[in-house]
């Protein structure tokens, strides 16, 4: 009988953090990607867009990949594909997703890319896919966008169940229920681990059904004097279909405003995910068509992005839309960890506007997607694994899940806690952590894809803490002497009034650096300049506690 081959499982993102999910099954020298997702930055990145994970172990067996499945169509999970295929400059990876996903996915990929070139296949949740020594079966489940799904791996040393984004919704909005006969189905079977979400583990009892939204929803339009604006993720498709169900009930007309969601919408209303009133919807540019009260807007901003509809409204930036004593303004979502202050700050605004603004601390505006403490004891009771892996979220909701774990029963030494970079090695007895690849930071920046030097980053932090201070003067490198009195420029620094006194001495250090230069012989501008830039740092710390950011521009003549 030929020897069982181990599995491997390296994450490349999702662990220690809320987004950037990607893990990696690799057996037989057959590699299967889940999930490729980007995350937000918080507010320690200055200038950052979002992150996506490290590709490099991907591009060094590029040869291997066979296939990439995704559980679902938020960012989380699918934002980064089109880099991965640019990454790894190949179109022959197939994907393999549900309906709905298969179309978000789409939209993600710009011109630069021939989607005809890459094989979109549509996942049955009823149909087993055999890819090389793996077997995927599917199964669905509840979260807070429609053709969610989990997976189960069966493989010749046990089973492997993926819990993927999930929480148990009763009365769904959709109407498609979890498949829990498949989850206590293969629990029967001897499941060697669950992998399994941890995003909510910190949350006692059973996450509230969607459908509670939808309840106060009708409350709050039923009350509103003048429009409604209700900002959410363009993603949450069970969300902006209560948006239109209830204002179709209300006798309100919706208009959408946000790339995004604009997009997201129609995506879903052709493939039958979205139920629309052809009467109810309404363009943006119609607004004023309407008494004030029978309009709806679906904005995106629910995370106080910059350039999203609603933030720019709150900054009364919006073309179409300006903020009226009056409106009333519903937050629909819970901040990401990292965008606490920008959601504060719209809400500010949007309030000194003379909006009535409720979200989710103040008013039942948001439910969650993902399990809280109660569900996950019934998931890893239906599954019954052996081990025992928490993946989505930080450090401490994966710790929290450990201990939901621990207290049902399952052994701390079955119940791995892995990281970043981890590579897991699983065979029929066994399940440890072997290595770690040491993953870098990559993130987006504008049009920029890369590392972006942690010397970048630390740039930016000093000048948007401490300020920026540019030296500039010219010399005759061949007489050595100075030609001008030096010029110090400021930018970000908070005057004081003994400030006169200290840029005097800060450019007669200047002229001492360069003297002392040319007494030692030192005629090449570039040392010049990085001797007076170490100087006039020191200066600035010592004297006024604090470290700008110092550029020296030294022009220099023959």
């Amino acid at each position: 009988m030929a020897k069982k081959s181990s599995l491997k499982v390296v994450f490349l993102g999702g662990l220690n953090e809320v987004g950037k999910n990607i893990m990696v099954f690799e057996k037989d020298n057959n590699i299967v990607i889940i999930d490729c997702g980007i995350m937000f930055p918080d507010d320690y990145l200055p200038g950052i867009d979002y992150l996506i994970p490290d590709f490099n172990f991907l591009k060094k067996n590029s040869s291997k990949i066979k296939a990439l499945i995704i559980t679902h169509g938020h960012e989380d999970h699918i934002g980064a594909i089109p880099f991965l295929y640019k990454e790894l400059g190949i179109y022959d990876i197939p994907i393999f997703a549900t309906k709905l996903t298969n179309g978000l996915i789409k939209s993600k990929f710009n011109g630069n890319f021939d989607l005809k070139k890459i094989s979109f296949n549509e996942i049955n949740t009823d149909e087993p896919l055999k890819i090389g020594p793996f077997y995927f079966e599917f199964f669905r489940i509840n979260h807070s966008i429609p053709d969610n799904i989990g997976l189960i791996l069966r493989t010749d040393i046990g089973n492997i169940v993926h819990s993927g984004d999930f929480k148990f919704d009763q009365y769904p909005i959709d109407g498609i229920f979890t498949e829990y006969f498949k989850l206590t189905n293969i629990g029967e079977k001897d499941v060697l681990a669950l992998f399994c979400d941890s995003t909510n583990a910190e949350e006692a009892g059973f996450t509230l059904p969607e459908r509670e939204v939808g309840k106060t929803l009708y409350e709050k339009f039923s009350m509103a004097s003048k429009r409604i604006i209700v900002a959410t993720f363009s993603s949450h498709v069970h969300r902006i279909q209560q948006v239109f169900d209830v204002a179709s009930k209300l006798n309100k007309k919706v208009a959408a405003t946000g790339k995004t969601m604009l997009k997201t919408i129609k995506i879903a209303y052709d493939l039958g995910f979205l139920k629309i009133k052809p009467d109810t919807i309404i363009p943006i540019t119609k607004i004023d068509d309407y008494p004030l009260n029978k309009i709806v807007l679906l904005s995106t901003g629910s995370q106080g992005e910059p350039l999203s509809s609603l933030r720019k409204m709150a900054l009364n930036e919006h073309p179409k839309v300006k903020i009226m004593r009056g409106d009333m303004v519903i937050i629909s979502a819970s901040p990401i960890p990292g965008n606490e202050n920008a959601v504060s700050s719209t809400i500010n605004m949007l309030l000194k506007h003379g909006a009535e603004v409720f979200y989710e601390s103040i008013a039942g505006v948001h439910v969650s997607g993902h399990a809280q403490q109660e569900e996950i004891k019934m998931m890893i009771n239906f599954i019954k694994p052996k081990y025992f892996i928490p993946i989505h979220g930080e450090y401490k909701h994966r710790i929290q899940n450990k201990l939901i774990a621990k207290s049902i029963g399952i052994p701390e030494d079955k119940i791995i806690i892995a990281q970043n970079g981890d590579i897991l090695k699983l065979n029929e007895n066994m399940v440890r952590i072997s290595g770690n690849l040491n993953l870098q930071n990559i993130y987006i920046d504008g049009y920029g894809v890369g590392d972006t030097e942690d010397a970048v980053l630390k740039d930016r932090k000093i000048m948007s803490r401490n300020g920026i201070i540019v030296v500039n003067t010219a010399v005759n490198l061949k007489n050595r002497n100075i030609l001008c009195e030096p010029e110090l420029s400021f930018r970000g620094i908070i005057f004081i009034k003994e400030f006169e006194e200290l840029l005097k001495e800060a450019k007669l250090l200047v002229i001492e650096s360069i003297e002392k230069c040319f007494n030692e012989n030192i005629i090449n501008n570039i040392m010049i300049e990085k001797y007076i830039q170490e100087n006039i740092e020191k200066f600035f710390l010592k004297n006024i506690r604090i470290k700008p950011m110092v550029i020296v521009k030294i022009i220099t003549l023959e």
